[in-house]
């Protein structure tokens, strides 16, 4: 099982408190991150502070998506075409990583797939009231997971727009704008806190070229997108020749999906040229429009063909599924470092946190890191309401530094470790370095 990663750290921070506690630090940071704080904080509260019940919801939230796939692919194609999509959408390593990761966009994408099955029930069933109302409850948890979801309700436009008139009364269209519009009136509350706290992604630059290529990631690597693709045209192919493509199959499908894979990107990317806000992980609710299109190509391409394929398709995924299942599985290996710290520390021992956000790291688990004085820490976590709590005053950290004598510093996505300027004019000498994936782990001695 991979590492906590440093916004998993965040995640055990938030949760680590009392509630009041939460409740404070959500009116300076991560308020949109709130409804999923509280659910982990119930969680850990229940289960503990493992990471397997800090990702369980998660798990779950991707297990829930892929059976939402299923049965809206079998209602808008066939059960064959539903079951391969099921499966592709379990065999991409987005869903594997995501799912393991103890963060709300596991949710956002059940919640998603769960928007998009009651569109289509609601196209079903003529804009029946039950419908457009559990739609409408589906839009309001995708806001509450992140906002950003809520740019499937454009895509959703779209195919209201585009699904063929025999299959859209009225009423439909009426009920969707109605429950659309009820589910953004609800979120507005959310909307103003978050807007007053979007400093908070101020790290983020406006996406390039570079981001563009990278919406490929929610299929996987190159080599499987281009598979991917290459299947999903030719099943479609053949059963076009064999005319086993009338009207309306699979037409209302595409109708969903591809505005549901494209809107909320170029969305994104668009607003992100104005407003920075874009990164991958706030795209990851497509996938399962993705893994629609492609198990509708493989149900197409007929039962051995298509079985074949979805084969292809997950020895395609094996190394990425494999190397996101290691300790290093998420970049950052916050469990190594620990063990290090805990293996070589001694009482009284220091550490310095250079860069911000890196202090976070000691909430991730119970050893190591969070045993070690923090000489640079000004108020706690719980005591100023932020993830990972302040900085003291410079003279304050370096009367502390004089009393002593190892400290350990971690700093994180740098080419080598350097110096930190608290150690500068210290008689500091450095014993030792480890570098655990992205992060240096420094052990200094006082040399008088």
């Amino acid at each position: 099982m991979p590492s906590l990663w440093r916004d998993e750290a965040a995640t055990q921070s938030a949760t680590q408190r009392s509630f009041s506690g939460l409740m404070a630090m959500l009116s300076h940071v991560d308020v949109v991150h709130g409804s999923y704080y509280v659910l982990i904080w119930l969680q850990v509260r229940l289960a503990g502070h493992s990471e397997l019940a800090l990702r369980l919801p998660s798990a779950l939230a991707m297990a829930a998506a892929a059976a939402l796939i299923t049965v809206t692919g079998r209602r808008l194609v066939s059960g064959r075409a539903g079951l391969a999509a099921g499966l592709t959408f379990a065999a991409l390593p987005a869903v594997s990583w995501f799912a393991q990761d103890a963060r709300p966009f596991a949710l956002e994408t059940a919640a998603g797939a769960a928007a998009s099955y009651f569109l289509v029930r609601l196209a079903e069933d003529g804009g029946r009231g039950r419908w457009a109302r559990c739609y409408a409850a589906s839009l309001v948890v995708l806001g509450l997971t992140n906002l950003f979801g809520l740019l499937l309700i454009p895509a959703h436009a779209l195919t209201v727009a585009a699904w063929p008139g025999r299959h859209l009364r009225p009423a439909v269209s009426r009920r969707w704008w109605r429950a659309a519009t009820v589910a953004c009136v609800a979120l507005v509350p959310l909307m103003v806190a978050a807007w007053g706290q979007r400093a908070q992604v101020g790290w983020l630059r406006p996406p390039g070229a570079a981001a563009v290529l990278a919406t490929g990631r929610l299929v996987g690597s190159a080599g499987l997108l281009l598979a991917a693709v290459v299947l999903t045209g030719m099943g479609l192919a053949y059963a076009a020749l064999g005319h086993r493509i009338g009207a309306g199959w699979p037409a209302r499908l595409p109708a969903l999906c591809l505005p549901w894979l494209v809107v909320p990107p170029l969305t994104l990317f668009v607003m992100s040229q104005i407003q920075p806000a874009y990164t991958f992980r706030y795209i990851v609710f497509c996938t399962p429009a993705a893994a629609l299109l492609i198990g509708t190509g493989l149900a197409a391409a007929g039962r051995v063909a298509g079985a074949a394929g979805l084969v292809l398709i997950v020895l395609l995924a094996l190394p990425a599924q494999l190397g996101e299942r290691g300790p290093a599985g998420h970049t950052d290996n916050i469990r190594r470092l620990d063990q290090i710290v805990a293996r070589y520390e001694r009482p009284g021992d220091a550490v310095l946190y250079p860069q911000s956000g890196s202090r976070a790291f000691a909430a991730a688990y119970p050893y190591g890191l969070i045993r070690l004085h923090d000489v640079m820490l000004g108020e706690s976590a719980a005591q100023s309401g932020t993830i990972a709590g302040t900085d003291a005053r410079a003279p304050v950290v370096q009367s502390r530094l004089g009393s002593v004598t190892r400290v350990w510093v971690i700093q994180n996505n740098v080419p080598a470790p350097g110096r930190p300027a608290e150690l500068r004019d210290l008689p500091f000498r450095l014993v030792r370095t480890w570098q655990v994936t992205v992060s240096w782990l420094c052990l200094y001695t006082y040399q008088a």
